[in-house]
């Protein structure tokens, strides 16, 4: 997948481009059902599927909140990196991802399809969630492309609501789904695993030095499964590896005393029979099933049979774990 950055940077060329356009937020099924539906669309015509996204959730700059508090109901599911990884697993052919600050948000949306749809990516085909809106305070919507592809000479296409349950799939639901650790409501939502995806950075080497070394992941997003120990599948060079993952403060020893929970939240993983310097890569973390609560322990040695005992759980449920059955599209 061809990735450009910027509405000003070289775009193209495509050939009978099919766009769509949105933050793709979670990629669950929602979003599932508009870029399959354009993948199809594009494979019928021989053309190019490009998905149009921002680097950034919009609201962030609409509010001025670049960060949130803790539990808020909105706010970044999954990074940017990791929505491009996602949009090239399905087979996307390009990626526009443009900066969303206050000049893109005053952007009239006829300027928008004009300028970016139309001239530059000229697409002869737009795809719009029924929810989309964009250009200055979201006037952009189906209906106002729907009569710009008459001007323009495009095809205009629309994609109804997702629901399950009886409730129409959201970013907003999948977040709280996450975040109170409803794996398998999330993955219903989704239809994959609940994961995250960050880079391997430099941890204390604590687990290193009682046997059970991991990896600490800096994650680029603020949307994370509830504190915890998980039994998890690592991706790393195209395979999955299965794993153990702790979330939460950071157990630390004392040299002659009890182990105490730092204030500091950590995703760490330890990656069962691996070894290898993985410094510096990107990993997806996919979440299976949750273990137990985080807990602290009286010692070093308390602390390395804990953790004993969450690996040979990890392997009990990894082996065990069905599929996620992907529920069919309307």
């Amino acid at each position: 997948m061809k990735t450009f950055h910027g509405l000003t940077s070289a775009i193209g060329p495509f050939t009978k481009a099919k766009a769509t356009l949105g933050t793709f937020d979670g990629v669950h099924r929602g979003h599932l059902s508009v870029l399959r539906r354009l993948l199809a669309w594009a494979h019928e015509t021989g053309g190019d599927a490009v998905v149009v996204t921002f680097d950034r959730p919009p609201r962030s700059v609409l509010t001025g909140k670049a960060r949130l508090p803790r539990g808020a109901s909105w706010g970044q599911i999954l990074s940017l990196d990791h929505r491009l990884m996602l949009f090239e697993r399905l087979g996307l052919d390009a990626a526009v991802v443009l900066t969303f600050d206050p000049p893109l948000a005053a952007l009239e949306p006829e300027e928008f399809v004009k300028d970016l749809l139309v001239d530059r990516l000229r697409a002869d085909g737009v795809l719009l969630g029924h929810d989309t809106r964009f250009g200055r305070d979201g006037r952009g919507d189906f209906e106002l492309v729907r009569q710009l592809a008459e001007q323009f000479h495009f095809e205009a296409r629309s994609v109804p609501v997702v629901e399950l349950d009886g409730a129409p799939i959201s970013s907003t639901r999948l977040r709280v789904a996450i975040r109170a650790g409803d794996l398998r409501l999330a993955e219903r939502l989704l239809g994959r695993r609940v994961s995250v995806f960050g880079t391997v950075v430099a941890g204390l080497g604590r687990g290193r030095r009682i046997g059970f070394p991991t990896i600490n992941l800096d994650l680029h997003h603020e949307v994370r499964p509830r504190q915890g120990v998980y039994a998890t599948r690592c991706l790393i060079g195209g395979s999955l590896r299965d794993s153990v993952t702790n979330i939460g403060p950071a157990p630390t020893l004392q040299p002659t005393g009890p182990a105490y929970l730092s204030e500091r939240v950590i995703v760490e993983t330890h990656i069962l029979d691996f070894s290898g310097d993985l410094y510096g890569q990107d990993i997806e973390v996919q979440f299976v099933d949750r273990i137990r609560a985080e807990e602290v322990f009286p010692s070093a040695g308390a602390l390395a049979a804990g953790i004993a005992g969450d690996v040979r759980e990890a392997r009990l449920r990894l082996a065990n774990a069905a599929p996620v059955e992907e529920e069919p599209f309307p």
